[in-house]
């Protein structure tokens, strides 16, 4: 039984699959519940509704990286508890859900009960700083849906003139600030019932894509404070029940507190509710047997899984689909574009103590151990404390360290989850030290040079690469620039794994290795990869105060290492014919190449 397994034992639990139709499909691209029921074939995560409806808190915070479920549990959520609109019977939506006969039926009593706001502020992290447009476009939107409950005679016209200008974009800006908390006092008055307030993406503003400010000059952060965090303290019991959905628990920590509201939070780290959001072992066979498709777990173990959220080892829902989708096959390049450009964003521009830890985690059973953030005052983390948080609750990384107290001092050790992710950090590695070099095609000829065993070709294509990107320019006394860009350019090697490098085994230990396999990614990493490919052993020694012959001898002497240290006294792995040992001598400005094929 594997770990995943084991922590997903279904005796209580259970896994049910619902839909409402016979010729079900799988919701590819669908984060509505009500449009997905009709057409699709779900896991039930109904009793995500009951954790709900039970916590004793008045906003409950649920907090997950991007394709986790949080949309379509939110949708689900209204779903469940919004009252039907005039004219529309209340369609039992859930009556072959978990949820319709939980604890006795007693959540049959909440069923289609209240006036429901709902928020999408989702948007604003991909509008970037345009983030006052996007608040403005939700409450209108939504004011707009609403004004059809507003016509009891006993409401203030004034304030359903202010909901009327708001839903019609003519209002103030101090108009929308106010607005939810006025919509709030209607609803209740005109449904004489509790309104419930859902809102997904409320961490937006203060996402890295939408920190700046925006053509107003409002502060994104101070503008989420008071359009959506003072109506919900204001509100009080005008409220059944808040929901909020984002990625970041920090803020609305931060926010909440600040306006004295009591809150439930599922982060990451939690056990509350961490069976809610993605799909566990049991759920991923589950829906691989209804596609006929139930001998490919272990390939779906193998890409996708690796997420623990508390105690719940889980596989991203939004990847599991896609997997599916792609009929159970590995994915290629052009399927891992997004979520390479969405880690390239969230690294940003990185510096060389980055990328030497983003090096380690493609090892085998590579880890970084860093505190994670995720406390209001996390907000003023570091900036690479806060990038591994970052990293870790975009859905990039996690851990298995749940067990521990969420916010003490203890470092985390964070790792990849899957395959699929290793695959989409290496294109990202690729791609920065191909923009690296002003030509590609000099990192094109290094690379096949190399291969080759062709030392002028790599000398030239190297010295090229060298002041196109100005390594050594900042920190000009340390090897660590020069040997991480002979191991970033041996990413990519046609027919070869990604380098290896033995940099933290001991003092001065700077060589590299690029092992040969037949586990290419997919076509693209076959053009130009050799019939016979040989073992590739690279070593570099670096001393900026030695002339054009001690240069030389840098390089003959890190050759000549490799065979003193026994760097590559190992059998060559299948399907590898022969080695091929290089050494690097570099002075800060220029460099020499040696080669020695065996």
């Amino acid at each position: 039984m594997s770990e995943q397994e084991y922590c997903n034992s279904d005796d209580t639990f259970g896994v049910r699959l619902v839909n409402h139709v016979d010729d079900a499909v799988l919701p590819v691209g669908v984060h509505d519940f009500a449009d997905a029921i009709g057409r699709c074939m779900l896991v039930d995560k109904t009793m995500f509704i009951a954790d709900v409806l039970d916590c004793d808190a008045s906003v409950v915070v649920c907090c997950r990286p991007e394709g986790f479920g949080k949309s379509m549990n939110l949708s689900m959520l209204r779903a469940f508890l919004e009252r039907p609109a005039v004219g529309r019977s209340g369609q039992r939506l859930f009556a072959d859900a978990q949820i319709w006969d939980a604890n006795g039926g007693r959540y049959r009593d909440e069923y289609a009960c209240y006036p429901v706001i709902s928020l999408d502020f989702s948007g604003a992290g991909r509008r970037g700083p345009a983030v006052a447009g996007v608040v403005r476009d939700a409450l209108s939107g939504e004011c707009a849906r609403l004004l059809a409950l507003l016509e009891a005679p006993d409401l203030a016209r004034d304030k359903v003139r202010h909901i009327e200008r708001v839903a019609r974009g003519v209002a103030s800006a101090d108009e929308v600030d106010s607005v939810l908390g006025v919509l709030i006092e209607l609803l209740e008055i005109a449904c004489d019932e509790q309104v419930v307030l859902l809102v997904d993406g409320y961490d937006a503003a203060w996402s890295r894509r939408a920190s700046a400010r925006d053509a107003s000059d409002a502060d994104p952060a101070g503008l989420f404070d008071r359009v959506l965090f003072d109506a919900i303290a204001t509100a009080h019991d005008s409220l059944r029940l808040t929901c909020l959905m984002g990625e970041y628990p920090g803020p609305a920590e931060a926010a909440l507190s600040l306006h004295g509201c009591s809150y439930c939070l599922t982060a990451p780290l939690s056990t509350w509710c961490d069976r809610c959001f993605g799909f566990s072992d049991a759920e991923v066979q589950a829906l691989l047997n209804h596609v006929g498709r139930e001998e490919y777990l272990d390939d779906a173990r193998e890409w996708l899984e690796g997420y623990r959220f508390g105690r719940a080892y889980c596989s991203s829902p939004a990847r599991v689909i896609g997997f599916l989708d792609r009929g159970c096959t590995a994915p290629v390049r052009a399927d891992l574009y997004g979520y390479a450009d969405c880690l390239s964003r969230v690294v940003s521009d990185w510096n060389l103590d980055r990328l030497s830890v983003l090096f380690d985690l493609l090892e085998a059973h590579g880890c970084v151990g860093v505190p994670l953030c995720l406390g209001a005052a996390g907000l003023g983390a570091s900036p690479d404390d806060g990038l591994w948080t970052a990293l870790y609750l975009s859905g990039f990384l996690t851990t298995d360290m749940t067990e521990e107290p969420e916010y003490g001092d203890r470092l985390c050790a964070l790792r990849l989850p899957n395959n699929e992710l290793r695959q989409a950090l290496r294109l990202v590695i690729i791609e920065w030290f191909e923009c690296a070099a002003e030509d590609i095609r000099d990192v094109d000829a290094f690379r096949d040079g190399l291969c080759h065993g062709n030392e002028d070709t790599v000398r030239r294509a190297l010295s090229r690469i060298l002041g196109d990107a100005g390594i050594g320019a900042t920190d000009p006394d340390t090897p660590l620039p020069y040997h991480l860009l002979l191991q970033g350019l041996c990413f990519g090697l046609p027919g070869y794994a990604n380098p290896a490098s033995r940099r933290k085994c001991g003092a001065d230990r700077w060589d590299i290795q690029v092992f040969p396999t037949g586990a290419v990614f997919d076509i693209a990493d076959t053009i130009g990869m050799l019939d016979e490919r040989p073992l590739v052993t690279i070593n570099m020694m670096y001393d900026p105060g030695v002339d054009a012959l001690g240069l030389e001898l840098l390089a003959v002497q890190a050759l000549l290492d490799i065979e003193r240290d026994g760097i590559d006294e190992i059998r060559v792995p299948r399907p590898g014919v022969g080695r091929i040992r290089w050494g690097f001598g570099f002075d800060g400005q220029r460099v020499s190449v040696v080669c020695q094929r065996l």
